[in-house]
C-alpha cells in the first residue's frame, strides 16, 4: 500500500504598526532605505515573508507573513532588534536617541487598509497622551 504525505506551508498574516522613539522623524533618506533592506534580511533570516511595507518619516507600517507556530510578539522582536542595532551602528546621529523603537506597537491579525494606517498614529500619540496624565495627577 502506498502512503501520501501531504506538506503544505501556511502562513498567518499579521500588520504591524510601531513608531520611533519620540517620535522623531529620522527615517528618512538613506536611512529610510537601509531600513528597507534590513527589514527584508531580517525576515528572510527567520523565513518570514514581507507583504506591504509602508514607512513613514516617525512610524512604520509592516505586514509579516510568518509560520503558525511564531507568536506575533516575537517576529516583531527580531525584526526590531535586527534593524534597531544595524541602523544605530551605520548612522551615528541615531545614537542621540536612547532607542530607535519605542516600546508599543499595534499588532492586527489581518491586512488592513489605508484608512486605518491614519488612525493607527493618532491612536498610539492619544494612548499615550492619556497614559501620562494618568501618572503625573
Amino acid at each position: 500500500m502506498l502512503s501520501i504525505n501531504l506538506v503544505y506551508q501556511q502562513r498567518l498574516w499579521y500588520s504591524f504598526f510601531w513608531e520611533t522613539k519620540r517620535r522623531k522623524s529620522v527615517l528618512v533618506g538613506s536611512i529610510r532605505e537601509k531600513l528597507e533592506q534590513l527589514i527584508n534580511d531580517a525576515a528572510a533570516e527567520k523565513g518570514f515573508e514581507v507583504g506591504k511595507r509602508v514607512i513613514y518619516p516617525n512610524a512604520v507600517y509592516l505586514e509579516l507573513g510568518v509560520d503558525p507556530k511564531v507568536a506575533p510578539h516575537n517576529a516583531l522582536a527580531h525584526v526590531r532588534a535586527r534593524t534597531s542595532g544595524a541602523l544605530r551602528s551605520h548612522f551615528p546621529e541615531l545614537k542621540k536617541l536612547p532607542s530607535l523603537w519605542t516600546r508599543d506597537y499595534v499588532v492586527y491579525n489581518q491586512r488592513v487598509d489605508e484608512t486605518t494606517l491614519g488612525s493607527l498614529s493618532r491612536w498610539i500619540s492619544e494612548k499615550k497622551r492619556s497614559i501620562k496624565a494618568k501618572y503625573t495627577r
